[in-house]
């Protein structure tokens, strides 16, 4: 299965970063957790969509200690 992952604030506001398409959760975690630091966010929600339907599957909050 494909993915493509948004990551949002925790009011599921698109925070703009580039989080590349693939079938790796922990990859995308990965990269939104450089992204974070890079740009200095301490909470952010990685939401993990369905290439096929579209339809949002999980949503994984993360946090920068």
């Amino acid at each position: 299965m494909r993915y493509y992952f948004e990551l949002t604030d925790e009011h599921y506001n698109d925070l703009g970063a580039f989080i590349p398409d693939g079938n790796n959760r922990q990859v995308a975690i990965n990269k939104a957790r450089q992204w974070m630091k890079d740009k200095g966010f301490k909470k952010a929600v990685l939401a993990v969509n369905s290439m096929r339907t579209g339809n949002l599957l999980d949503a994984i909050d993360i946090e920068l200690d």
